[in-house]
């Protein structure tokens, strides 16, 4: 078992050469482009994603690895998820072969292999940098394919920044290093995740409504992740083409402002965030300004970052 930390930043395509030449910059391994597929499993009733598990077949270079995801976290786009991986001589499930304890209590593994089908792949050609950062290795991948689900296609283009050892603080640091270009925007959704969308149909959920004031009374950890995800729901829907959750991103953004002026906590951190959050706050004033260019700015991804950051500094 291990414990996958990882950062998902999607890209616009003219963004990835600039950001091939700054992974150059540091000391790294290079892994040349290969193919990957992915075939995830599930029930007709969603038995693992009621499990916050995820299982898949990868398959490349006619090797095969069955992988399984299980429950954990993600805190302000920091992925943290338990991984459990089995090697298999053929492309076939084989629950068995991975350690008891992850099932719950009383599930019959080989009665649910019974009821598993394919419900959708991901199909990619994954690039791969292994940088020495900081005190850190980082695995840097740059994933483009599409994903396939009942008859339904959506693209893929996204680097993956993951800690294969050292600090937290690291990844996040050379996630802002790449951010000083415009083109990408931090992602909170795995390929998995936007699978399952896909395959069972997209939805418009009811979002809860963003508050007018934070409650100071949490701890900041708290008030934090809270922004973090407000803001990453209002973004996905204004991209989505719902104009309205335009102003859930200036309402997210003046809940950040408050936090930066009551949090005794943020002082000597906040100097490079007002600005950051000024220039935000008057790109969003012009009428003329469109999600797809504002969320994939330099300005607004390192904003984002730095929240990120901070939230993970006020966790540990």
């Amino acid at each position: 078992m291990s414990v996958e930390i990882e950062l998902k930043l999607i890209a616009r395509p003219l963004a990835i050469p600039v950001i091939r030449q700054q992974l150059l910059l540091f000391p790294h391994h290079y892994v040349a482009p290969q193919k990957l597929t992915n075939i995830y499993f599930e029930t007709e009733d969603n038995q693992l994603r009621g499990l916050d598990m995820g299982l898949r077949i990868r398959g490349f270079d006619d090797q095969y690895e069955m992988t399984i995801k299980t429950a954990g976290e993600v805190i302000g786009g920091l992925h943290q998820r338990p991984e459990y991986n089995v090697p298999l001589l053929k492309p076939e499930l084989a629950l068995t072969l991975f350690p008891p304890h992850i099932w719950p209590e009383n599930c019959d593994v080989e009665v649910l292999q019974s009821r598993l089908n394919a419900l959708f792949s991901t199909d990619f050609m994954r690039e791969k940098w292994v940088v020495t950062y900081g005190k850190s290795e980082i695995e840097v991948v740059l994933d483009r394919g599409e994903i396939i689900a009942a008859g339904r296609k959506e693209p893929i283009c996204e680097f993956e920044l993951e800690l294969k050892q050292g600090t937290v603080a690291d990844i996040l640091a050379l996630a802002i290093e790449l951010a000083k270009s415009d083109g990408l925007r931090q992602g909170n959704k795995s390929k998995a995740a936007r699978g399952y969308q896909l395959a069972q149909g997209k939805t418009k959920a009811v979002l809860p409504s963003i508050p007018v004031e934070i409650d100071m009374q949490q701890p900041l950890s708290s008030v934090l992740s809270s922004i973090l995800t407000y803001w990453q729901e209002q973004e996905e829907r204004w991209l989505a083409g719902l104009s309205e959750s335009r102003d859930g991103v200036q309402q997210v953004l003046r809940l950040v402002q408050q936090a930066l002026e009551c949090c005794n906590e943020l002082a000597g951190w906040t100097e490079p965030l007002d600005e950051q959050l000024a220039a935000i706050n008057q790109e969003l004033s012009v009428a003329e300004t469109v999600a797809e260019t504002l969320c994939y700015s330099s300005c607004y991804l390192q904003c984002k970052l730095a929240l990120t950051m901070w939230l993970v500094h006020f966790s540990a």
